[in-house]
């Protein structure tokens, strides 16, 4: 009797394990939005080095539609190097997140004016530089393409990471660049 209640207890220690270890594999993916804030964590995306604009913006060059935006909203960041025909040199502008997991997208609208000439960004992941979106602009019209995946990253540890979205060259050189950045997913 004594084995028969001991193997009842071990086979209920074996399930609770199964449960807990199945519970913590699902992976959940969260959205943030460029102007909000993690849902989960509360924890705010950074913007820094430059100027950032969130739209809608009136006087912001590039117009895209609200309604194509995730919330309506996005964060404009127009890199401007030391030679630019504007005068207005900027620096690179950074945009930073903290998060917890083990993959992460980033979603941008992308500029189709000409005027801009490169959309140019840099990815970096707890301080090491992992990819990075180049793209030539040709076109002529104001148009715009929208939820254009420009990173993604699915084989991170899944332990608390640093993201940092980098517009334009460091050191004032490289083309004019435009980011209209509108949200980032993690899981």
């Amino acid at each position: 009797m004594f084995s028969f209640i001991s193997l009842k207890t071990y086979s209920f220690v074996y399930f609770l394990q199964f449960i807990a270890v199945t519970t913590m594999a699902i992976l959940t993916n969260v959205t943030v939005d460029d102007s909000g804030i993690d849902p989960i964590t509360g924890q705010w995306i950074i913007y820094s080095n430059g100027v950032w604009n969130q739209g809608p913006c009136p006087s912001c060059a590039a117009q895209p539609d609200k309604a194509h935006m995730y919330n309506m909203t996005w964060h404009d960041g127009s890199y401007y190097p030391a030679d630019s025909p504007n005068g207005n040199a900027t620096g690179p502008l950074i945009a930073t997140f903290s998060f917890n997991g083990s993959a992460i997208y980033i979603f941008c609208a992308i500029s189709l004016m000409k005027y801009w000439g490169i959309s140019n960004m840099t990815f970096s992941i707890d301080g090491e530089v992992v990819g990075s979106y180049e793209r030539n602009i040709d076109g002529t019209a104001d148009e715009y393409e929208y939820n254009v995946l420009v990173y993604s990253n699915t084989t991170l540890s899944p332990r608390p990471h640093q993201f940092t979205l980098q517009n334009g060259d460091f050191g004032y050189s490289g083309s004019m660049s435009i980011t209209l950045f509108d949200y980032l997913i993690y899981s």
